[in-house]
Protein backbone atom coordinates (compact mmCIF):
# COMPACT_ATOMS: atom_id res chain seq x y z
CA UNK A 1 0.00 0.00 0.00
CA UNK A 2 2.62 2.46 1.08
CA UNK A 3 3.94 4.90 3.29
CA UNK A 4 0.69 6.02 5.20
CA UNK A 5 0.33 9.56 5.48
CA UNK A 6 0.08 11.86 8.15
CA UNK A 7 -3.64 13.45 8.70
CA UNK A 8 -3.44 17.13 7.36
CA UNK A 9 -4.84 18.28 10.45
CA UNK A 10 -5.14 16.09 14.00
CA UNK A 11 -8.52 14.36 13.86
CA UNK A 12 -10.81 15.09 16.94
CA UNK A 13 -13.57 16.95 17.95
CA UNK A 14 -11.72 20.36 19.49
CA UNK A 15 -9.90 20.41 16.09
CA UNK A 16 -13.16 20.54 14.04
CA UNK A 17 -14.79 22.57 16.50
CA UNK A 18 -12.09 25.10 15.98
CA UNK A 19 -12.78 25.04 12.85
CA UNK A 20 -16.46 25.54 12.64
CA UNK A 21 -15.72 28.41 14.60
CA UNK A 22 -13.39 30.18 12.09
CA UNK A 23 -15.74 30.08 9.11
CA UNK A 24 -18.38 31.99 12.09
CA UNK A 25 -15.93 34.44 12.57
CA UNK A 26 -15.61 34.50 8.61
CA UNK A 27 -19.23 34.50 8.03
CA UNK A 28 -19.33 37.91 10.07
CA UNK A 29 -17.12 39.56 9.00
CA UNK A 30 -18.59 38.75 5.32
CA UNK A 31 -21.61 39.98 6.58
CA UNK A 32 -20.47 43.41 7.96
CA UNK A 33 -18.56 44.19 4.09
CA UNK A 34 -21.71 43.37 2.56
CA UNK A 35 -23.65 45.48 4.91
CA UNK A 36 -21.44 48.18 3.86
CA UNK A 37 -22.43 47.87 -0.36
CA UNK A 38 -24.47 50.75 -1.98
CA UNK A 39 -25.41 50.29 -5.70
CA UNK A 40 -22.04 51.63 -7.21
CA UNK A 41 -23.66 50.48 -10.85
CA UNK A 42 -23.75 52.16 -14.05
CA UNK A 43 -27.07 53.13 -13.48
CA UNK A 44 -30.29 52.40 -11.17
CA UNK A 45 -31.06 49.52 -12.63
CA UNK A 46 -28.13 47.48 -11.98
CA UNK A 47 -27.66 49.27 -8.49
CA UNK A 48 -31.37 47.48 -8.37
CA UNK A 49 -29.26 44.11 -9.18
CA UNK A 50 -26.60 44.59 -7.05
CA UNK A 51 -28.60 45.19 -4.21
CA UNK A 52 -30.80 42.24 -4.62
CA UNK A 53 -28.12 39.71 -4.92
CA UNK A 54 -26.24 41.46 -1.83
CA UNK A 55 -29.88 40.82 0.11
CA UNK A 56 -29.95 37.34 -1.41
CA UNK A 57 -26.44 36.94 -0.16
CA UNK A 58 -26.74 38.51 3.59
CA UNK A 59 -30.10 36.41 3.86
CA UNK A 60 -27.79 32.84 2.96
CA UNK A 61 -25.26 33.88 5.30
CA UNK A 62 -27.26 34.47 7.90
CA UNK A 63 -28.67 31.40 8.36
CA UNK A 64 -27.01 29.16 10.66
CA UNK A 65 -23.72 27.89 9.12
CA UNK A 66 -24.20 24.17 9.14
CA UNK A 67 -20.86 22.15 8.38
CA UNK A 68 -21.11 18.34 8.46
CA UNK A 69 -17.48 16.83 7.82
CA UNK A 70 -14.04 17.20 6.07
CA UNK A 71 -12.35 15.32 3.42
CA UNK A 72 -8.50 14.87 3.50
CA UNK A 73 -5.96 14.97 0.23
CA UNK A 74 -3.16 16.72 1.82
CA UNK A 75 -5.39 19.23 2.95
CA UNK A 76 -7.98 19.04 5.14
CA UNK A 77 -11.39 20.22 3.33
CA UNK A 78 -14.69 21.36 5.17
CA UNK A 79 -17.91 20.45 3.29
CA UNK A 80 -21.24 22.44 4.34
CA UNK A 81 -24.28 23.85 3.45
CA UNK A 82 -22.30 26.73 1.60
CA UNK A 83 -19.06 27.56 0.42
CA UNK A 84 -16.99 30.09 2.90
CA UNK A 85 -13.74 31.65 2.07
CA UNK A 86 -11.31 33.87 4.27
CA UNK A 87 -8.26 36.12 2.47
CA UNK A 88 -8.03 33.70 -0.40
CA UNK A 89 -8.38 30.38 1.85
CA UNK A 90 -11.10 27.82 1.44
CA UNK A 91 -12.88 26.76 4.60
CA UNK A 92 -15.38 25.28 3.67
CA UNK A 93 -16.72 23.80 0.50
CA UNK A 94 -20.50 24.30 -0.59
CA UNK A 95 -22.00 20.52 -1.12
CA UNK A 96 -23.20 21.05 -4.81
CA UNK A 97 -19.63 22.07 -5.78
CA UNK A 98 -17.65 18.90 -7.87
CA UNK A 99 -15.37 18.56 -5.60
CA UNK A 100 -17.37 18.29 -2.26
CA UNK A 101 -18.72 15.48 -4.38
CA UNK A 102 -16.04 13.04 -2.82
CA UNK A 103 -17.72 13.56 0.14
CA UNK A 104 -20.22 11.50 -1.02
CA UNK A 105 -18.76 8.81 -3.64
CA UNK A 106 -15.33 8.22 -2.10
CA UNK A 107 -15.48 4.65 -0.84
CA UNK A 108 -12.77 2.01 0.69
CA UNK A 109 -12.95 0.29 -3.06
CA UNK A 110 -12.57 4.08 -4.29
CA UNK A 111 -11.64 6.48 -2.39
CA UNK A 112 -11.31 9.10 -4.88
CA UNK A 113 -7.54 9.73 -4.15
CA UNK A 114 -9.16 10.90 -0.64
CA UNK A 115 -6.94 9.46 2.40
CA UNK A 116 -10.15 9.73 4.73
CA UNK A 117 -13.16 11.21 5.07
CA UNK A 118 -14.76 12.64 8.61
CA UNK A 119 -18.20 12.89 9.34
CA UNK A 120 -19.48 15.10 11.91
CA UNK A 121 -22.54 13.07 14.13
CA UNK A 122 -25.20 15.41 15.37
CA UNK A 123 -23.50 19.51 16.10
CA UNK A 124 -20.10 17.91 16.26
CA UNK A 125 -20.95 15.99 19.53
CA UNK A 126 -18.55 12.84 17.92
CA UNK A 127 -16.92 12.17 14.58
CA UNK A 128 -17.16 9.06 11.93
CA UNK A 129 -13.58 8.40 10.44
CA UNK A 130 -13.51 6.22 7.68
CA UNK A 131 -9.28 5.82 6.88
CA UNK A 132 -8.83 4.66 3.32
CA UNK A 133 -5.36 4.16 3.77
CA UNK A 134 -5.56 2.25 6.58
CA UNK A 135 -9.38 0.79 6.23
CA UNK A 136 -9.99 1.37 9.41
CA UNK A 137 -13.91 3.20 10.47
CA UNK A 138 -14.01 4.76 13.76
CA UNK A 139 -17.05 6.48 15.94
CA UNK A 140 -20.54 6.01 15.25
CA UNK A 141 -22.76 6.70 11.94
CA UNK A 142 -24.25 10.04 11.28
CA UNK A 143 -27.16 8.65 9.00
CA UNK A 144 -28.40 5.80 11.64
CA UNK A 145 -28.19 8.73 14.78
CA UNK A 146 -30.70 10.73 11.88
CA UNK A 147 -32.61 8.20 11.38
CA UNK A 148 -33.42 7.11 14.65
CA UNK A 149 -34.25 10.80 15.42
CA UNK A 150 -38.07 11.81 16.11
CA UNK A 151 -39.99 12.98 12.82
CA UNK A 152 -40.90 16.45 13.28
CA UNK A 153 -43.82 18.43 11.82
CA UNK A 154 -41.44 18.84 8.50
CA UNK A 155 -38.78 17.14 6.43
CA UNK A 156 -35.59 18.14 7.32
CA UNK A 157 -32.44 18.33 4.41
CA UNK A 158 -30.65 15.12 4.45
CA UNK A 159 -27.65 16.97 2.48
CA UNK A 160 -25.17 15.78 5.27
CA UNK A 161 -26.10 12.52 5.00
CA UNK A 162 -26.95 12.00 1.47
CA UNK A 163 -25.95 8.07 0.64
CA UNK A 164 -23.77 7.58 -2.45
CA UNK A 165 -26.21 6.25 -4.42
CA UNK A 166 -28.60 9.22 -4.03
CA UNK A 167 -25.99 11.93 -4.45
CA UNK A 168 -25.10 10.12 -8.26
CA UNK A 169 -28.36 11.27 -8.93
CA UNK A 170 -29.06 14.49 -7.84
CA UNK A 171 -25.68 15.14 -9.91
CA UNK A 172 -26.96 13.69 -13.27
CA UNK A 173 -26.95 16.70 -15.90
CA UNK A 174 -29.48 19.16 -15.54
CA UNK A 175 -31.20 18.34 -19.08
CA UNK A 176 -30.93 14.61 -18.03
CA UNK A 177 -34.18 13.04 -17.94
CA UNK A 178 -34.62 10.75 -14.66
CA UNK A 179 -37.55 8.33 -13.83
CA UNK A 180 -36.47 7.44 -10.12
CA UNK A 181 -38.93 4.12 -8.88
CA UNK A 182 -38.45 3.43 -5.17
CA UNK A 183 -40.05 1.93 -2.21
CA UNK A 184 -41.20 4.10 0.62
CA UNK A 185 -38.45 5.34 2.87
CA UNK A 186 -35.75 5.04 0.13
CA UNK A 187 -35.03 8.75 -0.27
CA UNK A 188 -36.93 9.48 -3.22
CA UNK A 189 -38.15 12.80 -1.96
CA UNK A 190 -34.10 13.48 -1.10
CA UNK A 191 -32.85 13.11 -4.18
CA UNK A 192 -35.75 15.42 -5.94
CA UNK A 193 -35.46 18.00 -3.99
CA UNK A 194 -31.88 18.35 -3.39
CA UNK A 195 -31.49 17.98 -6.93
CA UNK A 196 -33.22 21.07 -7.30
CA UNK A 197 -30.93 22.96 -4.88
CA UNK A 198 -27.66 21.43 -7.28
CA UNK A 199 -29.09 22.31 -10.18
CA UNK A 200 -29.63 26.10 -9.39
CA UNK A 201 -25.29 25.55 -7.93
CA UNK A 202 -24.26 24.12 -10.73
CA UNK A 203 -26.14 25.48 -14.09
CA UNK A 204 -25.32 29.39 -14.66
CA UNK A 205 -28.83 28.82 -17.24
CA UNK A 206 -30.96 27.46 -14.11
CA UNK A 207 -31.90 29.82 -11.69
CA UNK A 208 -34.21 29.36 -8.78
CA UNK A 209 -37.16 31.07 -10.18
CA UNK A 210 -36.65 28.54 -12.92
CA UNK A 211 -37.25 25.48 -11.05
CA UNK A 212 -40.53 23.75 -10.56
CA UNK A 213 -41.42 21.13 -8.26
CA UNK A 214 -44.92 19.39 -8.53
CA UNK A 215 -46.14 17.39 -5.13
CA UNK A 216 -49.03 15.34 -4.72
CA UNK A 217 -50.73 17.34 -1.98
CA UNK A 218 -51.02 20.87 0.14
CA UNK A 219 -50.00 18.61 3.13
CA UNK A 220 -47.04 17.05 1.26
CA UNK A 221 -45.99 20.58 0.55
CA UNK A 222 -46.32 21.90 3.75
CA UNK A 223 -44.21 18.95 5.26
CA UNK A 224 -40.86 19.68 2.66
CA UNK A 225 -41.51 23.29 2.52
CA UNK A 226 -38.34 23.66 4.91
CA UNK A 227 -35.96 21.58 2.68
CA UNK A 228 -35.07 24.11 0.34
CA UNK A 229 -34.92 27.49 1.89
CA UNK A 230 -32.54 25.08 4.44
CA UNK A 231 -30.42 24.29 1.27
CA UNK A 232 -30.33 27.93 0.25
CA UNK A 233 -33.26 28.10 -2.18
CA UNK A 234 -36.00 29.55 -1.15
CA UNK A 235 -37.49 30.76 -4.45
CA UNK A 236 -37.93 27.59 -6.23
CA UNK A 237 -41.68 26.85 -7.22
CA UNK A 238 -43.66 24.35 -5.64
CA UNK A 239 -47.05 23.19 -6.52
CA UNK A 240 -49.28 21.08 -6.92
CA UNK A 241 -50.83 19.61 -10.29
CA UNK A 242 -54.54 20.94 -9.15
CA UNK A 243 -53.17 24.35 -8.98
CA UNK A 244 -50.72 24.53 -11.64
CA UNK A 245 -53.46 22.88 -14.35
CA UNK A 246 -56.47 22.45 -12.56
CA UNK A 247 -58.34 18.85 -11.05
CA UNK A 248 -58.21 16.38 -13.13
CA UNK A 249 -61.64 14.77 -14.90
CA UNK A 250 -63.11 11.11 -15.49
CA UNK A 251 -60.34 8.52 -15.19
CA UNK A 252 -58.52 6.65 -18.08
CA UNK A 253 -59.95 9.23 -20.70
CA UNK A 254 -56.76 11.04 -21.78
CA UNK A 255 -55.39 9.33 -24.76
CA UNK A 256 -59.50 9.82 -25.92
CA UNK A 257 -59.29 12.99 -25.09
CA UNK A 258 -55.69 13.63 -26.75
CA UNK A 259 -57.37 12.07 -30.38
CA UNK A 260 -60.19 14.49 -30.46
CA UNK A 261 -58.26 17.42 -29.60
CA UNK A 262 -55.56 16.06 -32.38
CA UNK A 263 -58.54 15.59 -35.22
CA UNK A 264 -60.03 19.31 -34.04
CA UNK A 265 -56.78 20.74 -34.69
CA UNK A 266 -56.38 18.92 -37.86
CA UNK A 267 -59.81 19.61 -39.01
CA UNK A 268 -59.46 23.53 -38.85
CA UNK A 269 -58.43 24.66 -41.58
CA UNK A 270 -58.55 23.42 -45.50
CA UNK A 271 -56.39 24.47 -48.57
CA UNK A 272 -57.90 26.46 -51.50
CA UNK A 273 -57.44 29.02 -53.52
CA UNK A 274 -57.94 32.85 -52.27
CA UNK A 275 -58.30 36.10 -54.17
CA UNK A 276 -57.57 39.43 -52.55
CA UNK A 277 -57.71 42.64 -54.41
CA UNK A 278 -57.82 41.07 -57.55
CA UNK A 279 -54.57 38.58 -56.62
CA UNK A 280 -55.32 35.29 -57.11
CA UNK A 281 -53.00 32.47 -55.10
CA UNK A 282 -53.21 29.16 -55.84
CA UNK A 283 -54.58 26.37 -54.06
CA UNK A 284 -51.13 24.59 -54.33
CA UNK A 285 -48.95 27.47 -52.88
CA UNK A 286 -51.84 27.81 -50.02
CA UNK A 287 -51.29 23.76 -49.07
CA UNK A 288 -47.77 23.82 -49.39
CA UNK A 289 -47.40 26.85 -46.88
CA UNK A 290 -50.11 24.73 -44.47
CA UNK A 291 -47.90 21.22 -44.77
CA UNK A 292 -44.93 22.95 -43.80
CA UNK A 293 -46.61 24.78 -41.01
CA UNK A 294 -48.55 21.93 -39.56
CA UNK A 295 -44.51 20.46 -38.52
CA UNK A 296 -43.55 23.82 -36.79
CA UNK A 297 -44.01 23.41 -33.10
CA UNK A 298 -45.69 26.61 -32.69
CA UNK A 299 -49.49 27.06 -31.34
CA UNK A 300 -52.60 27.85 -33.43
CA UNK A 301 -51.95 31.53 -33.37
CA UNK A 302 -48.57 32.21 -34.40
CA UNK A 303 -48.62 29.57 -37.51
CA UNK A 304 -51.91 31.48 -38.57
CA UNK A 305 -49.79 34.59 -37.68
CA UNK A 306 -46.62 32.96 -40.04
CA UNK A 307 -48.97 31.73 -42.57
CA UNK A 308 -50.49 35.56 -43.36
CA UNK A 309 -47.18 37.30 -43.15
CA UNK A 310 -45.37 34.46 -45.72
CA UNK A 311 -48.61 35.28 -48.41
CA UNK A 312 -48.79 38.62 -47.91
CA UNK A 313 -45.38 38.89 -48.51
CA UNK A 314 -45.00 36.48 -51.28
CA UNK A 315 -48.17 38.08 -53.43
CA UNK A 316 -47.67 41.91 -52.20
CA UNK A 317 -51.25 41.91 -50.57
CA UNK A 318 -52.66 43.57 -47.32
CA UNK A 319 -52.39 41.32 -44.58
CA UNK A 320 -55.49 42.20 -42.95
CA UNK A 321 -57.61 41.88 -46.35
CA UNK A 322 -55.72 38.54 -46.69
CA UNK A 323 -56.83 37.44 -42.88
CA UNK A 324 -60.38 38.09 -44.28
CA UNK A 325 -60.16 36.10 -47.13
CA UNK A 326 -58.26 33.30 -44.86
CA UNK A 327 -61.17 33.06 -42.59
CA UNK A 328 -62.08 29.15 -43.98
CA UNK A 329 -59.08 28.23 -44.85
CA UNK A 330 -56.72 28.86 -41.64
CA UNK A 331 -59.43 30.26 -39.25
CA UNK A 332 -58.20 32.28 -35.83
CA UNK A 333 -59.00 30.33 -33.09
CA UNK A 334 -58.95 31.13 -28.87
CA UNK A 335 -58.51 28.50 -26.77
CA UNK A 336 -62.47 29.25 -25.49
CA UNK A 337 -63.63 28.69 -28.98
CA UNK A 338 -61.82 25.19 -28.87
CA UNK A 339 -63.12 24.23 -25.62
CA UNK A 340 -66.52 25.13 -26.97
CA UNK A 341 -66.21 22.98 -30.03
CA UNK A 342 -63.98 20.08 -28.04
CA UNK A 343 -67.26 19.96 -25.84
CA UNK A 344 -69.80 19.49 -28.08
CA UNK A 345 -68.17 16.34 -28.84
CA UNK A 346 -67.99 14.61 -25.85
CA UNK A 347 -64.92 16.03 -24.31
CA UNK A 348 -64.38 17.02 -20.53
CA UNK A 349 -63.70 20.56 -20.85
CA UNK A 350 -63.40 20.95 -17.41
CA UNK A 351 -60.64 18.42 -17.31
CA UNK A 352 -56.89 20.20 -15.97
CA UNK A 353 -54.77 18.26 -18.25
CA UNK A 354 -57.70 19.29 -21.21
CA UNK A 355 -57.59 22.91 -20.57
CA UNK A 356 -53.82 22.95 -20.52
CA UNK A 357 -53.34 21.09 -23.88
CA UNK A 358 -55.28 22.98 -25.44
CA UNK A 359 -54.16 26.25 -24.55
CA UNK A 360 -50.58 25.08 -25.48
CA UNK A 361 -52.21 24.20 -28.78
CA UNK A 362 -53.72 27.60 -29.72
CA UNK A 363 -52.06 30.15 -27.57
CA UNK A 364 -48.72 28.75 -26.41
CA UNK A 365 -47.31 27.89 -22.97
CA UNK A 366 -48.07 30.01 -20.39
CA UNK A 367 -44.37 29.41 -18.00
CA UNK A 368 -41.52 27.70 -19.30
CA UNK A 369 -39.28 26.31 -16.63
CA UNK A 370 -35.66 24.62 -16.93
CA UNK A 371 -36.47 21.78 -14.92
CA UNK A 372 -39.59 20.50 -13.61
CA UNK A 373 -39.16 18.22 -10.59
CA UNK A 374 -42.90 15.98 -9.93
CA UNK A 375 -43.28 13.81 -6.74
CA UNK A 376 -45.65 10.91 -6.76
CA UNK A 377 -45.07 11.11 -10.66
CA UNK A 378 -46.58 7.39 -10.46
CA UNK A 379 -50.14 9.48 -10.09
CA UNK A 380 -49.77 11.31 -13.48
CA UNK A 381 -52.17 11.24 -16.25
CA UNK A 382 -50.69 11.43 -19.88
CA UNK A 383 -52.04 14.79 -20.27
CA UNK A 384 -49.75 16.32 -16.98
CA UNK A 385 -46.74 14.33 -18.32
CA UNK A 386 -47.79 16.19 -21.48
CA UNK A 387 -48.15 19.43 -19.34
CA UNK A 388 -44.60 18.87 -17.89
CA UNK A 389 -42.44 18.68 -21.04
CA UNK A 390 -44.16 21.43 -22.52
CA UNK A 391 -42.53 23.36 -19.70
CA UNK A 392 -39.00 21.90 -19.65
CA UNK A 393 -36.19 19.76 -21.41
CA UNK A 394 -35.34 18.40 -17.76
CA UNK A 395 -37.35 16.23 -15.95
CA UNK A 396 -36.61 14.32 -12.59
CA UNK A 397 -39.97 12.11 -11.96
CA UNK A 398 -39.67 10.53 -8.35
CA UNK A 399 -42.50 7.76 -7.34
CA UNK A 400 -43.70 4.08 -6.56
CA UNK A 401 -45.95 2.61 -8.37
CA UNK A 402 -47.43 -0.05 -5.59
CA UNK A 403 -48.48 3.39 -4.17
CA UNK A 404 -50.67 5.10 -7.04
CA UNK A 405 -53.77 6.53 -6.24
CA UNK A 406 -55.04 7.18 -9.64
CA UNK A 407 -56.43 4.20 -11.61
CA UNK A 408 -55.44 6.53 -15.02
CA UNK A 409 -52.12 6.74 -13.70
CA UNK A 410 -49.58 6.46 -16.28
CA UNK A 411 -46.95 4.77 -13.48
CA UNK A 412 -43.44 5.04 -13.68
CA UNK A 413 -42.24 2.55 -16.19
CA UNK A 414 -44.80 3.53 -19.05
CA UNK A 415 -43.71 7.40 -17.99
CA UNK A 416 -40.00 6.20 -19.01
CA UNK A 417 -40.94 4.90 -22.34
CA UNK A 418 -42.67 8.11 -22.88
CA UNK A 419 -39.64 9.99 -22.36
CA UNK A 420 -37.46 7.66 -24.10
CA UNK A 421 -35.25 6.89 -20.75
CA UNK A 422 -34.52 4.42 -18.18
CA UNK A 423 -35.68 3.65 -14.85
CA UNK A 424 -33.79 3.97 -11.64
CA UNK A 425 -34.64 2.11 -8.48
CA UNK A 426 -33.97 2.85 -4.97
CA UNK A 427 -34.63 -0.84 -2.77
CA UNK A 428 -32.83 0.93 0.88
CA UNK A 429 -35.61 1.60 3.40
CA UNK A 430 -33.26 4.21 4.67
CA UNK A 431 -36.43 6.12 6.60
CA UNK A 432 -38.58 3.58 8.52
CA UNK A 433 -37.29 0.76 10.42
CA UNK A 434 -35.91 -2.82 9.07
CA UNK A 435 -39.06 -4.03 10.92
CA UNK A 436 -41.80 -2.30 9.08
CA UNK A 437 -39.86 -2.80 5.98
CA UNK A 438 -40.19 -6.27 6.27
CA UNK A 439 -43.86 -5.74 7.13
CA UNK A 440 -44.29 -3.85 3.83
CA UNK A 441 -42.67 -6.31 2.26
CA UNK A 442 -44.83 -9.24 3.20
CA UNK A 443 -48.24 -7.30 2.55
CA UNK A 444 -47.13 -6.07 -0.66
CA UNK A 445 -46.04 -10.10 -1.65
CA UNK A 446 -49.53 -11.46 -0.93
CA UNK A 447 -51.70 -8.90 -2.21
CA UNK A 448 -49.75 -8.64 -5.24
CA UNK A 449 -48.60 -4.83 -5.61
CA UNK A 450 -45.80 -3.92 -7.72
CA UNK A 451 -43.65 -2.84 -4.75
CA UNK A 452 -40.04 -2.19 -4.80
CA UNK A 453 -38.57 -5.09 -2.80
CA UNK A 454 -37.03 -3.06 0.88
CA UNK A 455 -33.71 -3.63 2.18
CA UNK A 456 -33.77 -2.46 5.93
CA UNK A 457 -30.76 -1.39 7.61
CA UNK A 458 -32.42 0.12 10.54
CA UNK A 459 -33.72 -2.67 13.14
CA UNK A 460 -34.96 -1.51 16.35
CA UNK A 461 -36.49 -4.73 18.10
CA UNK A 462 -39.92 -3.55 17.74
CA UNK A 463 -42.00 -5.42 15.45
CA UNK A 464 -44.96 -4.21 14.39
CA UNK A 465 -48.36 -4.80 15.83
CA UNK A 466 -51.28 -6.37 13.86
CA UNK A 467 -54.44 -6.88 15.89
CA UNK A 468 -58.53 -6.49 15.69
CA UNK A 469 -60.72 -3.96 16.95
CA UNK A 470 -63.20 -0.74 16.90
CA UNK A 471 -62.82 2.38 16.72
CA UNK A 472 -61.49 2.27 20.69
CA UNK A 473 -58.81 -0.03 19.91
CA UNK A 474 -57.55 2.54 17.09
CA UNK A 475 -57.88 5.49 19.85
CA UNK A 476 -55.57 2.98 22.26
CA UNK A 477 -53.32 1.94 20.05
CA UNK A 478 -52.80 5.98 18.96
CA UNK A 479 -52.72 6.61 22.93
CA UNK A 480 -49.81 4.34 23.42
CA UNK A 481 -47.72 5.66 21.02
CA UNK A 482 -48.12 9.00 22.26
CA UNK A 483 -46.19 8.24 25.36
CA UNK A 484 -42.86 7.25 23.42
CA UNK A 485 -43.19 9.56 20.61
CA UNK A 486 -44.56 13.21 19.36
CA UNK A 487 -45.66 12.42 15.86
CA UNK A 488 -48.14 9.99 15.95
CA UNK A 489 -51.17 9.85 13.22
CA UNK A 490 -53.86 7.89 12.84
CA UNK A 491 -54.67 7.10 8.82
CA UNK A 492 -57.97 5.72 7.90
CA UNK A 493 -59.66 5.23 4.64
CA UNK A 494 -61.20 8.80 5.02
CA UNK A 495 -58.27 10.59 3.85
CA UNK A 496 -55.63 8.19 3.40
CA UNK A 497 -53.93 9.68 -0.31
CA UNK A 498 -53.41 12.85 1.86
CA UNK A 499 -50.85 11.52 3.58
CA UNK A 500 -48.49 10.76 0.71
CA UNK A 501 -45.18 12.18 0.59
CA UNK A 502 -45.14 12.57 4.41
CA UNK A 503 -43.84 10.69 7.17
CA UNK A 504 -44.18 10.13 11.15
CA UNK A 505 -42.66 8.54 14.36
CA UNK A 506 -45.70 6.23 14.35
CA UNK A 507 -49.10 5.21 12.96
CA UNK A 508 -51.81 3.47 13.53
CA UNK A 509 -53.81 2.25 10.05
CA UNK A 510 -57.36 1.67 10.34
CA UNK A 511 -57.54 -0.50 7.57
CA UNK A 512 -61.43 -0.59 7.48
CA UNK A 513 -62.76 0.10 3.79
CA UNK A 514 -58.81 0.54 2.98
CA UNK A 515 -58.08 -1.29 -0.56
CA UNK A 516 -54.70 -3.11 -0.41
CA UNK A 517 -52.49 -0.31 -1.84
CA UNK A 518 -54.08 1.75 0.67
CA UNK A 519 -53.30 0.02 3.49
CA UNK A 520 -49.56 -0.40 2.31
CA UNK A 521 -49.32 3.30 1.49
CA UNK A 522 -50.41 4.59 5.52
CA UNK A 523 -48.31 2.07 7.11
CA UNK A 524 -45.58 3.20 4.72
CA UNK A 525 -45.51 6.40 6.85
CA UNK A 526 -44.41 5.02 9.90
CA UNK A 527 -40.61 5.89 10.80
CA UNK A 528 -40.26 4.15 14.27
CA UNK A 529 -44.06 2.04 14.98
CA UNK A 530 -46.78 0.86 13.14
CA UNK A 531 -49.70 -0.69 14.30
CA UNK A 532 -51.96 -2.42 11.77
CA UNK A 533 -56.10 -2.10 13.25
CA UNK A 534 -58.07 -4.34 11.47
CA UNK A 535 -62.05 -4.36 11.49
CA UNK A 536 -63.29 -7.09 13.82
CA UNK A 537 -65.10 -9.62 12.02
Amino acid sequence: MGTLSAPAEPIDLATERAALARAKVAVEAKLARLAGIDGGGADALTDAYIDAVVAATIDKLQHELVVFGRIDDEHAWRVGLYGIDSGGEQLVIDWRAPFAGRFYQASFDDPLELARRVSYVGCIDDLLVEDFEQGVVEGSSPLMTELSRSRGASMRAAVATLQSEQDRLVRLDPEHRLVLRGGPGTGKTVVGLHRAAWLVYNDHRVTAERILVIGPSDRFLRFVSAVLPTLGEARITQTTFDRLLGPPGAPGRDEEWLERIDELEAGLGAPAALRVRGVRIPEADVAELLARLTTRPLPWREKRSVFLEVLASRFDVPRSELATATKEVFPSCTTRQALARLKRTGVDTSDGGVIDEVRARFEGVPARYAHVIVDEAQDMGLLQLRAVMRRATGVTLVGDDAQRSRPDGLGLRRAAELLDTDVEQMTTAYRMSAEIADWLNGWATHRGLEAVRLDGIRPTGVDVRETRGDAEAVAGAAADLRDRWPNVMVIDHGDVWSHKGVEYDGVVVATAGMPDAAVYLAASRAAHELVVVHATR
